[in-house]
This record gives C-alpha cells, sequence and structure tokens, in this order.
C-alpha cells in the first residue's frame, strides 16, 4: 500500500522536505503522520484551499447524482468552519450537514434552538433544502443514528470541510460502531488529512475522508503550533459572567480582549464562552494597552509585528432588549442583552492575517 494510512498522501523516500516522505515505502505512516501519532509533533505541511477546490471541481465531474457529500461543520466555531465556494459547488447533489461537537456545548443548551438556529442560518443558502445532524462522537446514540443513516443507501459518501472540524474523528466514530478497526489519523493539529481516504465500511458502502481545507481567518493561525491547544476544544466550554462598568476590559491571555465603551456610567452583564484552558482577565479600558505589553510574551504567537487589529459594534436604541453574539473565530464568543447604548472594541494582535470576527443574534 503505497499511501499513508493517516492522511492519505502518496508515500516517498527520495525527499524527507517534501509531504509523504516515508523511512521505508513499506511503513504504513509518512514520517508526518508518525510523529504525530507517536510524539505529538507536527510536521508543518498544508493543502491549500484553492488545491482542494480544483479536486473537488475533478470529483464532482466524474461522480454521479447519487453520490452524497456529508458535510461537517463546527459549532464552536460555525461561520469560520462554512466554506461557501464549497457549499456552492455540492448544491446539485445530496448533501447532509453535520454540525459536530455539539457536546462542547453547556448542558443547558437546548438542541432544539441549535437546530432551528442551523436552519433559518441555511435557509436563503445554495444548502437550504438538506438534512441537518446535530452530532458528537463521544455519545454512542448519536454515533449509531449516522451509521444507519450512512449505510441506508449504497452510494459514495464524501466527508468534507474545514480543518479540525471534526471529520476523522466521527468517520473513526462510525468505523467502531461498525465493529472496524478505526484508522484515520486524529491529532491536536490543524490540517492532519493531506489527501482523499477510502475507507470500506462493508461490500456496498464506501467513506471517503477528505483534506480539511484551512482556516485562513481563525485566530489559530496567530499561535504556533505549541500553542495550538488553545484552539483545540476536547472540553465542554467554559462560561464566566461579568457584570462589567463602562470601559471595563476583558482580555484572553495575550490572544486579545475587548472593551467596554460607553460615554457615560453604565453596567452590563456579558458572558463569555471559551476553551476552559483560556485564562481570562478584567482590568480598566485605560489600563488594557499597558496590560497587554506586559502580558504579550507569555505565549508563543506566531506574529513578527504584532499590530492591533480592532473590530467594533456599535449598539444603539434600535438593538434595545436584543441579544447578540460576539463570534472570535477559533476562540469562542462574547454573549450579552443590549439595555444602554454601548460600544464593543475587539482587539486582536495580528501581523497581516485578518481574523474572522462577527456579530450574530445569540445562538443560546
Amino acid at each position: 500500500m503505497n499511501n499513508c494510512i493517516g492522511c492519505g498522501i502518496f508515500k516517498q523516500i527520495e525527499d524527507q522536505n517534501n509531504p509523504g516522505y516515508a523511512a521505508k515505502i513499506d511503513n504504513p505512516y509518512c514520517l508526518r503522520c508518525f510523529k504525530i501519532k507517536n510524539y505529538n509533533e507536527l510536521i508543518a505541511q498544508e493543502i491549500k484551499a484553492s488545491d482542494f477546490i480544483e479536486k473537488l471541481k475533478e470529483v464532482i465531474k466524474s461522480e454521479k447524482q447519487t453520490t452524497e457529500f456529508y458535510y461537517i461543520l463546527d459549532i464552536y466555531d460555525l461561520n469560520a468552519s462554512r466554506i461557501i465556494e464549497l457549499e456552492e459547488l455540492l448544491s446539485k447533489f445530496k448533501v447532509i450537514i453535520i454540525i459536530n461537537k455539539i457536546d462542547l456545548l453547556p448542558k443547558s443548551v437546548k438542541l432544539s434552538k441549535i437546530a432551528k438556529y442551523i436552519t433559518e442560518l441555511f435557509a436563503k443558502t445554495s444548502l437550504k433544502k438538506c438534512d441537518i445532524i446535530l452530532m458528537t462522537t463521544t455519545k454512542k446514540n448519536f454515533v449509531n443514528s449516522l451509521l444507519n443513516k450512512v449505510k441506508k443507501t449504497q452510494t459514495v459518501k464524501y466527508f468534507i470541510g474545514s480543518s479540525n472540524v471534526g471529520k476523522s474523528s466521527i468517520i473513526n466514530a462510525i468505523m467502531t460502531a461498525n465493529n472496524l478497526i478505526p484508522q484515520v489519523l486524529v491529532s491536536n493539529y490543524f490540517n492532519t488529512t493531506l489527501e482523499f481516504i477510502d475507507i470500506k465500511l462493508d461490500s456496498q458502502t464506501k467513506l471517503i475522508d477528505t483534506p480539511g481545507i484551512s482556516r485562513q481567518n481563525s485566530i489559530a493561525n496567530l499561535t504556533t503550533n505549541k500553542q495550538q491547544k488553545h484552539m483545540y476544544f476536547t472540553k465542554e466550554l467554559k462560561q464566566i459572567t461579568y457584570q462589567l462598568n463602562s470601559n471595563n476590559s476583558i482580555f484572553y491571555e495575550a490572544l486579545c480582549w475587548f472593551d467596554f465603551l460607553s460615554e457615560k456610567e453604565i453596567e452590563n452583564s456579558f458572558h463569555v464562552y471559551t476553551n476552559k484552558d483560556i485564562k481570562t482577565h478584567r482590568t480598566s479600558f485605560k489600563n488594557s494597552l499597558n496590560y497587554y505589553e506586559k502580558n504579550k510574551f507569555l505565549l508563543d504567537l506566531n506574529i513578527k509585528n504584532k499590530n492591533i487589529s480592532k473590530y467594533e459594534f456599535l449598539f444603539d436604541k434600535k438593538t434595545f432588549n436584543k441579544e447578540y453574539d460576539i463570534v472570535i473565530s477559533g476562540l469562542g464568543w462574547i454573549s450579552f442583552k443590549v439595555t444602554k447604548e454601548f460600544k464593543i472594541v475587539v482587539n486582536i494582535p495580528t501581523d497581516n492575517n485578518k481574523v474572522d470576527v462577527i456579530l450574530r443574534r445569540s445562538i443560546i
């Protein structure tokens, strides 16, 4: 077998600096996957989004209309894990939208509310008539339900999506539920799968795991490999509630911070949802830059110039009594209800990379 069973790439023994290198051609893993699997050490190699899209176009030309595409999104980073160009390419096929990692949401969240939100999100898109499945690999009933759906039709099924949405974990869970040995490599890094991997569940059912398209607008791109643990969520989201006075700031370690600003003396509650490993800190707006300068060296960020990008959101009387989230791609979101006029400014140290910071109506 000349393809790595971890990432799917064609193995080679000529050049250690190129993808697919293996010390011996008959080794089951390439060197990159071997180091990830045994030492949790990443050799950085990526699949360009443009290359993936072009390859998918060729796949679509050759596949029948009966081919099914399982489009996997990360509930934790919903908007940033969408690939609009991909959605448009798949509009003529049967697409099942899987909203993964729902186990990370607080237990108080009603899944029916999440399902309604997702349905409304896609209602005006090219995928408006698709089935939507809420998914977690941590509960057998969810995995078995998906397995039954996958085996219901005798067609080729592609599992596609952005990097780190959990494609490989879902496929491995399906294989385990089908009494097979999991073979797809799962790691705490982005872009683990580098090629299309064919997997036979039985004589009539074939799954294809595909490379994850890198999330260029995620805050994870600002961190080195050692710091990507901050962006890889395996535990229930941490919810911290702050009763902020105007001109207070909340820091996510040195990754970023947001300012609650108003010309008047007001208060407002903010619920911060983020990784449990990330420490948050309250300080005054006047002290925010000083705090950042003192703490910016605590994280090993992959940034040279460390300019501060600012994202401003104004809330006036038209927004009173409405609930919103401000989502910072790769980091979580801030949830709040508007009761007075104020401004939120999200500050992110960047090089030339842009991080998606969006405003949406409250998801939970």
